[in-house]
C-alpha cells in the first residue's frame, strides 16, 4: 500500500493563474520529482492531503486547485482523482466568513471552556442542527469547491429535519476510508478536522485548536491498522490530552501539516510524520518546501506480524527534491510497528483437481493470453467525482428521472444531496446506470 502524502499547499488569490506565480516552477520541481518516485515505488494507491489546500480559503484558488490534481498531479502520479483523500487546515478557512458575530461567539465560548471540559461542550455544538452550522459556516468554500468533489465533505453529525425526525447527513466532522494492506489486513484512514474555531489569533502557545472528540474514540477491530491524518500536531490542540493518548495507544501512522518542518519520529508502536509545506510562505525562516511517500505492509518478523511503515521523505534544494535521510544515512525511514493479535478464520484447504495437474504438465500452460487492459470498476467514488461535473440544474433533474432522492434531502446542502444520491444508487443496484446517464450527458455537452 502506497500513499503519496501531501500538505499546505497554499494556492494563492492573486499569484494562481498568473505567468509570474512563484511557485509555478516549485510545482514543476514537484511533478518532475512525483514521476521520478513514481519510476521506483509505483505508482500510489491513494494520495492524502494534510489540509492547507488554499491560502484564504476561497473559490477560485479552491477550483485551481483542484484542476492541478485533474491535470498536474494525479496524472503524475498515476493515481485517479477519486483517489485523493483531503482534510482541511486553518488556511482553509473562509476569512469572510469566520468575520460574523456568531462565529465569534462561538470561539470566544468554546476557546475560555476549560481544557477538561471543552470535549463535553463541543458534543453539544457539534449535535445541534443550528449551532453546528455556524461552526462549519466558515468551511463552506472548501467543502463546496473542493471537498465534495473528492467525497470527503467536513460537516456536522445527523440533524434533525423541520418533521423533527433524523435525516443521515452524508458528512461528518471526519472523514474516513478503508484501503486493502496485504495478508488481509485493512488500513483505516481517518482525517481529524482541527479548525473547528481556528481564526487570525490561532497561536501554539494557548492551544486555541480544538479537534472532534471522536478522534478520541477509535475502536480496535480485527485485522485493521490505523492512520490519522489531523492538520495541527498536538501541541497546537487544547483537547489533546485525550486525543494523543488515544492515537499513541491505537494508531500506528499519525500524520500532521501546518508545522513547515519535514520531521519523522520512529516509535515502537507508531510512527509520527510532520509533513512540512509544499508551498510554505518565501519569507518563513528555513524556507524548505518537502513532501513524503509513505508504503504500509504486514510482513512477519520472528513469528510476529508487524506493520512496515516506510517513508522516504523529499525536501527541496534549489531545482529538485532530494531525499530527507534517517540518522544512519537510509533514504527510507524503515518502522516494523507491532500489530494486535487476531484470530484469523481459515481458509479451506485447495483441493488439487486433474485438470490442474495436466496443465502444469502440458507445454501449452506456459503460453500466456495476450493482456487486456481491465475496466476500471465503478465505485461511489469515481461516479461522486464525475457527477460535480454536471451542473447542478442537470444533476437535480438526473436524480429526480432515477428516483434517487429522498424525503429530508431538502435539509441537505446541494453538494451533499448528489453524494446521497450516489450512494442511494449504489445501495439499489443502479450505480452503473447513473455512470451511464452522467456520461451521455457529459457527451452532450453537460460541463
Amino acid at each position: 500500500m502506497l500513499m503519496l502524502h501531501i500538505s499546505d499547499i497554499h494556492f494563492k488569490h492573486g499569484e494562481i493563474g498568473f505567468d509570474d506565480d512563484p511557485n509555478r516552477g516549485l510545482r514543476d520541481d514537484l511533478i518532475h520529482d512525483v514521476r521520478h518516485m513514481r519510476a521506483r515505488l509505483c505508482s500510489p494507491d491513494i494520495i492524502l492531503l494534510s489540509g492547507d489546500i488554499a491560502y484564504h480559503g476561497r473559490k477560485d484558488e479552491y477550483d485551481f486547485a483542484y484542476s492541478w490534481l485533474v491535470n498536474d498531479l494525479c496524472p503524475a502520479a498515476g493515481c485517479a482523482i477519486e483517489d485523493v483523500l483531503s482534510i482541511p487546515g486553518n488556511h482553509d478557512v473562509d476569512l469572510k466568513a469566520e468575520d460574523n458575530p456568531a462565529f465569534e461567539a462561538a470561539r470566544r465560548d468554546l476557546r475560555a471552556t476549560k481544557a477538561a471540559d471543552v470535549d463535553r461542550k463541543l458534543v453539544k455544538w457539534l449535535h445541534d442542527p443550528h449551532s453546528s452550522q455556524i461552526l462549519f459556516g466558515p468551511l463552506e468554500n472548501y467543502n463546496r469547491h473542493f471537498a465534495a468533489k473528492l467525497l470527503c465533505p467536513i460537516g456536522p453529525y445527523n440533524i434533525k429535519g423541520k418533521d423533527g425526525k433524523v435525516v443521515e447527513n452524508v458528512s461528518k466532522p471526519y472523514v474516513r476510508r478503508d484501503v486493502d494492506l496485504n495478508d488481509g489486513w485493512k488500513l483505516r484512514i481517518w482525517g481529524f478536522n482541527s479548525v473547528l474555531v481556528s481564526d487570525l489569533t490561532d497561536d501554539e502557545n494557548v492551544n486555541k485548536m480544538l479537534v472532534d472528540p471522536a478522534a478520541a474514540q477509535i475502536e480496535r477491530d480485527d485485522g485493521v491498522a490505523h492512520l490519522v491524518m489531523c492538520h495541527h500536531p498536538f501541541n497546537w490542540i487544547k483537547n489533546k490530552a485525550p486525543f494523543q493518548e488515544r492515537m499513541e495507544g491505537v494508531v500506528q501512522v499519525q500524520l500532521f501539516g501546518h508545522e513547515h518542518t519535514e520531521r519523522v519520529e520512529e516509535h515502537k508502536y507508531f510512527v509520527r510524520v510532520r509533513a512540512g509545506a509544499l508551498q510554505p510562505d518565501r519569507d518563513a525562516p528555513n524556507w524548505r518546501p518537502g513532501y513524503n511517500w509513505i508504503e504500509a505492509s504486514v510482513v512477519e518478523i520472528e513469528g510476529r506480524e508487524k506493520l512496515r511503515v516506510k517513508v522516504w521523505a523529499r525536501a527541496h534544494e534549489v531545482d529538485h527534491f532530494t531525499p530527507v535521510f534517517d540518522r544512519n544515512h537510509n533514504e527510507a525511514h524503515d518502522n516494523p510497528l507491532d500489530l494486535p493479535a487476531w484470530q484469523r478464520q481459515r481458509q479451506p484447504a485447495r483441493v488439487e483437481r486433474r485438470e490442474d495437474k495436466m496443465a502444469e504438465a502440458s507445454p501449452q500452460a506456459m503460453e500466456l493470453p495476450m493482456m487486456v487492459e481491465p475496466e476500471k470498476p465503478v465505485t461511489v467514488r469515481s461516479v461522486a467525482t464525475k457527477i460535480f461535473r454536471l451542473r447542478e440544474p442537470e444533476q437535480r433533474r438526473l436524480i429526480a428521472q432515477m428516483k434517487l432522492d429522498a424525503t429530508g434531502d431538502n435539509e441537505l446542502k446541494d453538494y451533499e444531496v448528489a453524494i446521497a444520491a450516489v450512494q442511494r444508487a449504489e445501495e439499489r443496484g443502479q450505480l452503473g446506470e447513473l455512470d451511464r446517464e452522467i456520461d451521455a450527458i457529459l457527451a452532450d455537452g453537460g460541463r
